[in-house]
């Protein structure tokens, strides 16, 4: 089981993650395969209906989420678009447990869902808010609204010279265009 909440207190060498070696190993790393017909993040983009460049983004994020992971001592709670680039990893399971986690990170990520109840709901989200105050002390910017979503909590937080919208991941699919476009044609033949 996950530890509980605590607060951040990092080391100067995992502030500037830059010129960390666990970062510079995390950062080089390519979940896409070039022996695989299907590349990791085609295979993304096409299961949760992302465009290509938001595919490309929300894989960034998933690297801060894991570098994130390894600083904390309890760990990261991830966004929802950086849980499902998280899942869909889990599910190559050779790469992700006999390369990933011992050659690029070093040890074993393991995933820890909510398991339901209100106390639970009430850690992931103490969580997810530690998550974010780390996500701005070490990378030094506000995180991108339309891969993490921006709480209340964590407004305080925010740097100022970065302005957040707040957008969410299902605006910048494909999908989500199309099922638009087909119910606002669909409205105007229904006389709506």
């Amino acid at each position: 089981m996950k530890p509980s909440f605590s607060t951040i207190l990092l080391p100067e060498e995992y502030q500037h993650y830059k010129e960390n070696a666990l970062w510079k190993r995390i950062d080089a790393y390519s979940p896409d395969n070039e022996n695989y017909a299907i590349p990791f993040s085609r295979k993304l983009a096409v299961t949760e209906g992302w465009t290509r460049r938001f595919t490309l983004q929300a894989i960034r994020e998933y690297k801060r989420f894991v570098y994130l992971c390894c600083l904390s001592r309890n760990g990261a709670s991830p966004s929802v678009v950086v849980d499902k680039v998280w899942h869909m990893h889990l599910l190559y399971t050779v790469e992700y447990w006999k390369e990933f986690c011992p050659d690029v990170l070093g040890w074993e990520l393991h995933h820890y869902p909510n398991v339901g109840g209100i106390a639970e709901y009430t850690k992931h989200q103490d969580w997810y808010l530690e998550t974010l105050k780390l996500y701005l002390l070490v990378f030094e910017e506000n995180p991108p609204s339309d891969c993490w979503r921006i709480p209340a909590g964590i407004l305080p937080y925010l740097l100022p010279d970065k302005a957040i919208k707040r957008n969410f991941a299902n605006r910048y699919t494909w999908k989500r265009r199309v099922q638009n476009r087909l119910s606002g044609i669909w409205n105007l033949f229904r006389g709506d």
